[in-house]
């Protein structure tokens, strides 16, 4: 599986012109140690989900860490968490990380917290879940979100967000923001008090984003 998840990791990066050479578990950026990637697949439980953990280092002391479900048993559960990774956080790592912009993948705005001022990458929302589950993003998702960016203590650094929405089916939801992997009272509320359309049936939404200092 390993093999499996790093030529996947090389071949992605290579036709964005990125790349990568092997180093044991890493995957280093040629002609330097960082930023250095690499997966790990966990298999499901009795035939649940399994998990992918995809880690990005950008320096000696901070480390970019997500995580992708798979559906599938072995290689094919891998697979489809590795499309999810590509779906989801890859164009904002390789913006952010890599330096490499397609803005036919994600929006690139400028924000200022307190007084820094950052280049933002923005993902697209993608879903998961029912065929028919509804697709239209509530045009004040991001917004709130900005606005709880702009008062965080953000330091001069790369920092990330990732915003995961679940609509259960009977009501209820499921909220998670983290803000540089940790938990984020502020940006939970924030997604929290946006009217998400509800369904039926479970889906969710994913969403990476990346905020550079600006130069």
């Amino acid at each position: 599986m390993d093999r499996l998840i790093q030529n996947t990791l090389i071949d992605l990066f290579a036709d964005h012109g990125i790349t990568l050479e092997p180093d044991e578990d890493w995957l280093l950026t040629e002609g330097d140690d960082y930023p250095a990637v690499r997966g790990i697949w966990h298999e499901g439980k009795d035939g649940g989900m399994g998990r992918l953990d995809i880690d990005i280092v950008l320096d000696e002391e901070r480390t970019i860490e997500e995580s992708f479900g798979g559906v599938g048993h072995g290689k094919a559960g891998c697979r489809d968490a590795l499309d999810s990774f590509a779906r989801n956080d890859f164009h904002v790592v390789l913006a952010a990380c890599w330096h490499t912009i397609n803005k036919k993948k994600l929006a690139v705005r400028e924000l200022t917290a307190g007084t820094q001022r950052f280049t933002v990458f923005l993902g697209d929302f993608t879903l998961r879940g029912e065929k028919d589950a509804p697709m239209e993003i509530p045009e004040d998702g991001l917004s709130a979100l900005e606005a709880a960016i702009a008062t965080a203590p953000l330091t001069a650094d790369v920092h990330w967000i990732r915003v995961f929405y679940g609509n259960v089916g009977d009501g209820k939801t499921q909220v998670e923001v983290l803000l540089d992997n940790e938990p984020w009272a502020a940006g939970h509320k924030a997604i929290a008090s946006v009217e998400w359309p509800q369904h039926d049936r479970y889906y969710s939404l994913r969403n990476f984003i990346a905020l550079v200092p600006a130069d």
